[in-house]
């Protein structure tokens, strides 16, 4: 136990000399994120800057391919993927469906319910994750076909939750992991080889005592009985990014981007020096979603390639451009209002930018390339190709307000709302 203790006040140590350097290449070093001197300024950023090229897909659009609703997309291995309701559509690169991934069953190469789909960084291979009462689970590997490969049992741990499995390597599997008790050795991931043996545990990253108040012990009862009740210990999960060989970890209360490699080897990779806008208030009556005086890093938003990281931001009083999102479903139309902000961040020059709202509530990057619709990637592959997706009375009404020329030009011709999505796709720098 103290060695663990011991490991948490190094990392809490390293994470604060971090964001006191100044950015290094070669010789070692944790580059700082200057977003105090950021604030207040911005500008719209065209995607020429972080982009070598986009193309447009156009999805055949058949009833065996339809694509259902609030979908995520997938670009991996000159596929594209579709993850929507735990259904899975795949299509080849040019748009041609190829078959849908469903493999909803009591059979030994199926699965009830499932917790996490990944699709494996170069191969396009499938991992399945699934979740069972207990917490454990299975990973069922499938190939890039959707035929089966394997399984393994994912193993009980008294000491954490564990989450989403992500691949380090075909040797090395990480899960992000939150404490089950209040005095729980404090993990924020666990580290397993290729039979999914613990090999290595990741210490919590510090957080202030204000903070960790707010995730103590909680007992709810069960049955509406005091004799069946149950105490809940939780903090939040860090989210896990895959670069290359690195998985990086986003922290909501901790304003140091940590990463690990696949020799194991945990330390700050980037560090947000958010200055005074930092959340230093113990008093947090003030503080609401869209309003207060400090701004947070949104960890469920992580997009890495070569030379950027394109990041967001909960900006709440310091929001130069809010903006309201229109959600529509069957029961009608609902509008949430957001004080978030993109950026951008250049690993080679250490520039922070705010993206500039391009068109007025749309956030992301001017496509300068082709002429599209604003682009803001919601995945990346492993060489670094973007996904974004459109529905198609988007794109009908962007070409309707637009001219619009050549590769684009030629997607919107004959395209009908009912048709299935665009998806662009960049080429990162």
């Amino acid at each position: 136990m103290k060695d663990v203790y011991r490991l948490l006040i190094l990392t809490a140590v390293l994470a604060v000399a971090g964001c006191k350097s100044e950015l290094k290449t070669e010789n070692g070093g944790v580059a700082v994120i200057d977003l105090a001197s950021e604030v207040g300024k911005g500008k719209i950023v065209n995607l020429s800057e972080i982009a070598s090229d986009i193309r447009y897909v156009k999805l055949e659009t058949s009833d065996s391919s339809l694509i259902g609703e609030f979908p995520y997309v997938f670009y991996e291995n000159e596929r594209i993927y579709f993850f929507s309701k735990w259904v899975l559509k795949v299509f080849d690169k040019d748009g041609k469906f190829l078959f849908k991934f469903h493999k909803i069953g009591r059979g030994p190469q199926e699965y009830k319910m499932i917790r996490n789909i990944r699709i494996m960084s170069g191969t396009g291979e499938i991992m399945v994750q699934t979740k069972a009462m207990e917490g454990t689970g299975n990973l069922i590997f499938y190939d890039r076909n959707g035929n089966f490969l394997k399984k393994k049992s994912i193993p009980y741990n008294n000491n954490a939750y564990q989450n989403k499995f992500y691949e380090v390597n075909d040797n090395l599997f990480i899960t992000a992991a939150s404490p089950i008790l209040k005095k729980s050795t404090y993990w924020s991931a666990i580290v397993y080889d290729s039979l999914l043996n613990v090999i290595k545990t990741i210490p919590t990253s510090s957080i202030p005592e204000y903070e960790m108040q707010k995730y103590d012990e909680i007992t709810i009862s069960k049955k509406r009985s005091a004799k069946s009740s149950i105490t809940l210990f939780r903090i939040p999960y860090p989210e896990l990014y895959r670069f290359k060989d690195n998985i990086r970890f986003l922290f909501s209360l901790n304003d140091t981007i940590f990463s690990i490699d696949s020799k194991l080897n945990y330390s700050p990779a980037f560090c947000i020096n958010y200055g005074k806008y930092k959340n230093v208030s113990k008093n947090r009556d003030h503080i609401t979603y869209l309003g207060g005086d400090h701004i947070n890093i949104n960890p469920e938003f992580f997009i890495e390639s070569e030379e950027n990281i394109i990041l967001q931001f909960n900006m709440r009083d310091f929001c130069l451009e809010p903006y309201d999102e229109i959600l529509k479903s069957r029961k009608g139309q609902r509008v949430f209002k957001h004080s978030y902000c993109y950026a951008l961040y250049n690993k080679k020059t250490g520039k922070f930018t705010f993206l500039n709202q391009p068109v007025k509530g749309v956030l992301g990057f001017k496509d300068d390339l082709k002429g599209g619709p604003v682009f803001l990637p919601t995945s990346i592959s492993s060489d670094f190709q973007a996904s974004a997706l459109f529905t198609a009375s988007q794109i009908i009404d962007f070409a309707s307000t637009n001219d619009v020329k050549g590769e684009f030009r030629e997607i919107v011709k004959g395209l009908k709302d009912t048709d299935n999505p665009i998806v662009a796709i960049v080429k990162m720098k």
